[in-house]
């Protein structure tokens, strides 16, 4: 993880102090956090927020105006993205850290928060779209999923879950989990990773590019890494 400036952590104080505050936040104040706040630790724990103008392209594909949920929310940039262009009927916000709940109830109140595991969440009803841009990778998870994907990739994991409650999906994940590569080639190719293949054969489903957004534009705008994903949509 990449060491923060003293011009950062001096931002990420302010973030916490308007955070902490009894201001009314503007929509400026808000982007702030979402540009600044670095994360619990400043990103001890690994997390890497959605870069802005992916957040809002993402949008694109993503978009409801009906009920819609995002698993492993962060502190909602998505979401509060997602409210903006669309003012969907009702927004469900799943997230695991009590500091990024805590954050994202400041900045996106109109959406109902929910504090636990993504994999055991529940609902009492259904929605339209289920997205998200969950952590990716090999990570432990709680004995309570019981999918049909029983490989270690922690993004198939919430795609699938999603399922239970969702008609359909869409996900930021890494380029090599997509089945395909759009970002940062000539042209759009189908490449199928053992992984990608495994995922395919458990669940029944394939990802697809939805409109085609090429994510290597901001590969250098996550918060301590560089990385290629992409957006995938998901017919459950």
């Amino acid at each position: 993880m990449a060491r923060i400036t003293k011009k950062e952590s001096g931002l990420h104080i302010q973030v916490m102090d308007l955070v902490y505050s009894d201001k009314q936040l503007t929509q400026d104040d808000k982007e702030f956090i979402f540009n600044n706040y670095k994360g619990d630790g400043i990103g001890a724990t690994g997390a890497f927020f959605t870069p802005e103008m992916l957040a809002w392209d993402f949008i694109l594909d993503a978009g409801c105006s009906g009920d819609c949920i995002e698993l492993c929310a962060g502190i909602g940039r998505l979401s509060y993205y997602q409210y903006l262009r669309n003012k969907p009927s009702h927004i469900t916000c799943v997230e695991l850290n009590p500091e990024y709940v805590m954050i994202g109830e400041r900045v996106l109140p109109e959406a109902e928060w929910i504090c636990g595991d993504a994999l055991q969440y529940s609902p009492d009803r259904s929605y339209r779209v289920a997205y998200g841009n969950p952590p990716f990778g090999k990570i432990n998870t709680s004995e309570a999923y019981t999918g049909r994907y029983k490989g270690s990739e922690f993004e198939y994991k919430v795609i699938e879950h999603a399922s239970k409650f969702s008609s359909y999906g869409v996900w930021i994940v890494p380029q090599g989990s997509a089945g395909f590569q759009y970002s940062g080639v000539h042209c759009y190719e189908r490449r199928e990773s053992q992984k990608y293949k495994k995922f395919v054969d458990s669940t029944g489903w394939s990802f697809e590019p939805g409109c085609g957004i090429d994510t290597s534009i901001y590969r250098d705008e996550w918060n301590g890494t560089s990385v290629v994903c992409e957006v995938v949509t998901v017919e459950y």
